[in-house]
């Protein structure tokens, strides 16, 4: 009995195509709710991405702007107690890249790249670096990892920022440096050295930071030239307010003298007569 009960068991199941759904009815509730899910799915995915292109394109409406006055700060990398070659590249997809000469040119062509969307991690992907808070790669350079080791010791990935030109502080930066946004006129110097060493990382070199100096002033002049060619027509306009005065002169004093002599005389001449 045991044997053959479990035998139509079987067979009952196999009818129903393993399930317990009678009659073989197709299950459309099931059905419908993974195409609810599938629908929501899409509408949060379409949803978060438009979301995520505003909030992008508002952080794109403070400087540096597209198409406003250029931005430049100098950049460059210490690893392991010297400092490599500045970056060399020809690619500026999004409009902040560097020549060659350790200024990071900020000129942004898109918003995506703009106001708080400048930073050190747009700089790096467009010019070709690794840089986070794990790795450290220039273009052609080695491979750092969080925790490789200089001269024995394991070492890090910290961002250092200068204020000015001629800093001699600076202040490590804590955020990923990624995030690490762009400003005019500062500097950064991305290291890769031991804890211990971090508070003695050094500005970018001098050569550097004449550059900076150099573009800065490049920049102010290619800004303020149009504003010294508008002064002329201001000039030219005073020149019709003197010519105006010599009329008026001459037009009313010579009629009120004469008019006043005649007037006076003549009465006295006629009652001395008879």
């Amino acid at each position: 009995m045991g044997k053959a009960s479990s035998s139509k068991k079987v067979a009952r199941a196999a009818g129903t195509g393993g399930g317990r759904t009678s009659g073989g009815r197709t299950p459309w509730s099931y059905y419908g709710v993974i195409a609810l899910v599938v629908v929501l799915g899409l509408v949060g995915t379409v949803v978060s991405r438009e979301h995520r292109n505003s909030q992008i394109a508002g952080a794109g409406t403070v400087p540096p702007t597209v198409g406003g006055t250029p931005w430049n700060e100098a950049f460059a990398v210490y690893e392991c107690g010297k400092f490599v070659p500045n970056i060399k590249t020809t690619k500026d997809p999004v409009g902040i890249t560097t020549n060659g000469d350790g200024v990071i040119r900020i000129h942004p062509y898109v918003k995506s790249a703009a106001g708080k969307n400048a930073t050190l991690g747009k700089f790096a992907s467009s010019v070709g670096m690794k840089l986070n808070a794990a790795e450290l790669q220039v273009p052609g350079g080695h491979l750092y990892h969080d925790g490789d080791t200089c001269d024995g010791k394991a070492a890090h990935i910290y961002v250092k920022q200068f204020a000015y030109a001629g800093d001699p502080s600076g202040t490590i930066l804590k955020q990923n440096p990624t995030n690490v946004l762009l400003e005019d006129q500062q500097m950064l110097t991305v290291a890769f050295v031991p804890a211990a060493d971090k508070g003695s990382i050094p500005a970018p070199p001098a050569a550097v930071q004449n550059a900076l100096k150099a573009a800065a002033a490049s920049t102010t002049t290619s800004t303020t030239a149009p504003s010294t060619a508008t002064t002329a027509p201001t000039t030219a306009t005073t020149a019709p307010t003197t010519a105006t005065t010599k009329p008026a002169t001459t037009s009313t004093t010579a009629p009120a003298t004469t008019a006043t002599t005649t007037a006076t005389t003549n009465p006295t001449a006629t009652t001395v007569k008879p």
